[in-house]
């Protein structure tokens, strides 16, 4: 067997040419890129869930047993007031866990994630198949049409990771942004 043909691309016999492997490991690295940064994302809004929702837990306990105390006649109106303060910062907290979904926005990029992740997994299987196996998976454009099909499902349903966190992926896996705009060469 030819060094061509270990590479999985070789010989006019196989359909699986030496592009359509770069294509794949192009992809694999782009999908990689993804699920790393939807997981990192997706723990950042956990950890954010988190630092918010303890202080709600505790200040709303505070005020929820020195709401017993202020009934006392004999408590001072400074105390009263302190504990209106901190219910009233309890509940604009409570508010802000909730408006800014922080723990349905993480799920929602664990999700993504996860669905990278699969193709990821797939892509590595196809790349590393010894090539005659790889040549009897028949026709690749067949594959890599349902596999750029599943790639956009993904995509599309993927929440907003923003341009930052995309730029810094992709330079951390040496990729470049392809630009929608360039004409093929």
């Amino acid at each position: 067997m030819s060094e061509a043909d270990q590479r999985g691309g070789g010989g006019d016999s196989s359909p699986w040419r030496p592009a359509v492997l770069k294509l794949l490991r192009d992809w694999d690295q782009r999908a990689a890129a993804s699920a790393e940064t939807h997981y990192n994302h997706a723990a950042r809004l956990s950890r954010r869930n988190v630092q918010l929702g303890i202080p709600v837990v505790a200040l709303s306990t505070f005020v929820g047993t020195s709401v017993f105390a202020t009934l006392q006649e004999d408590v001072s109106a400074y105390f009263r007031i302190l504990v209106g303060g901190i219910s009233v910062t309890a509940a604009v907290m409570a508010s802000l866990q909730t408006f800014l979904r922080f723990a349905e926005r993480a799920e929602r990029h664990r999700v993504a994630a996860d669905s990278w992740s699969a193709i990821r997994r797939e892509i590595s299987q196809m790349l590393a198949l010894h090539p005659t196996y790889l040549a009897s998976r028949g026709d690749p454009q067949k594959y890599l049409d349902d596999l750029r099909r599943r790639m956009d499902d993904v995509a599309a349903q993927a929440p907003e990771m923003g341009e930052r966190r995309w730029a810094h992926a992709m330079e951390k896996h040496g990729l470049v942004q392809e630009d929608p705009t360039a004409t093929p060469t």
